[in-house]
């Protein structure tokens, strides 16, 4: 090739670099331009709010709740601008928060963990409580009685309230033969409060609302099932007591299932402690004779309600039950609380024999 012929493959080059250059320059500012443009205020005129970010709440369930409030445009860019400012801990808290704020304020504040409340307090109620425990552990750690707390979630109102606001709170609960309306509705987790002044509705909804976002995960399901969600929740209460470890409750759920399909009483302990009102390690043959809808040795199917308040696992287990032949099981309450799974009555009855005598 001659060096005219150089040149002029050095200028094709040459322009397709400077256009390359402009091109990628005129795309990067537009990106940048959109980028800023989605962490300008969301409105221009907004009230103040209180935005709560949970104990263990995640960068990007955080940003997606600031979407869906309508404190800021884009949840994406919310998330880069932290990354970009090497925000990596949510400081857990209540925050004054307003849609005239930039994301880049909103992100300033509750990752500096600016929270409105520094009298907030953290209060745990574990799986498988009843509702009167519940209202015990919130009085221990509230201004509030427990007998309050229990009256106000076991009142009218409060039970009309929630059937009217949450898809999952039916008629059922109002069955008179219920010793607390609201029993299993009520999410166990740790929760972060304002101060020791919240009040027991408040508490009340906070844990309904979990609830919700719980269930919502699984509302398909619960749609197609041939239970409704109230009979999920009471199922999901019964695998929270018998089974000790996550990996059994599949197991165990597939056990009632068995037992619901064939026309077998489930038989369940569980279903003891709310018919007798306490809790016992091993309960007697009387014990299984007591007269209560909530005695599934007596009563056929599923009991009149919850027995306590299911987690996750079992809300899950109680929708997905694994597929076995077993229909008894026990667990090793003296040793290991490992779960011994049978198929016959004679096969559980030389298991126990052996395991619990």
């Amino acid at each position: 090739m001659n060096s005219r012929g150089d040149v002029h493959v050095r200028k094709k080059t040459a322009y397709f670099l400077i256009g390359f250059i402009i091109f990628s320059a005129i795309a990067f500012a537009g990106i940048y331009a959109a980028y800023s443009s989605m962490l300008n205020p969301a409105a221009s005129q907004a009230d103040t709010l209180v935005f709560e970010v949970s104990q263990g709440s995640s960068i990007t369930s955080t940003a997606e709740n600031l979407q869906s409030e309508g404190l800021i445009k884009n949840s994406l860019a919310f998330r880069i601008h932290a990354k970009l400012e090497n925000y990596n801990n949510l400081q857990a808290g209540f925050y004054e928060i307003s849609a005239t704020m930039s994301a880049k304020d909103i992100a300033q504040k509750i990752f500096s963990g600016d929270a409105v409340f520094p009298d907030s307090i953290n209060v745990t109620f574990p799986e498988g409580k009843t509702i009167d425990e519940m209202a015990a552990i919130l009085g221990e750690n509230t201004n509030s009685s427990s007998e309050d707390i229990l009256s106000l979630w076991n009142s009218s109102d409060f039970i009309d309230q929630a059937i009217e606001d949450y898809w999952f709170v039916t008629e059922e609960v109002k069955d008179p033969n219920l010793k607390y309306a609201l029993n299993g509705y009520l999410f166990p987790s740790t929760y972060q409060f304002k101060n020791k002044d919240v009040t027991p509705q408040e508490a009340g909804r906070i844990m309904l609302d979990q609830m919700e976002k719980v269930l919502s995960k699984y509302k398909d399901q619960i749609d197609a099932a041939s239970m409704t969600p109230h009979q999920v929740l009471t199922l999901a209460s019964i695998i929270e007591y018998e089974a000790i470890f996550d990996e059994d409750r599949p197991i165990v759920s597939g056990v009632f299932y068995n037992r619901l399909n064939t026309g077998m009483r489930l038989q369940s302990c569980a279903t003891l402690q709310m018919a007798l009102g306490v809790h016992k390690q091993i309960y007697s043959t009387s014990d299984m004779q007591v007269d209560s809808p909530y005695n599934t040795y007596l009563v056929d199917g599923l009991p009149v309600g919850p027995g306590n308040s299911p987690g996750e696992p079992s809300i899950d287990a109680a929708l997905n039950p694994e597929e076995h032949d077993y229909y008894y099981f026990l667990s090793d309450i003296y040793g290991d609380n490992k779960t011994y799974y049978s198929s016959t009555l004679e096969e559980h009855n030389r298991l126990k024999s052996e395991i619990l005598n």
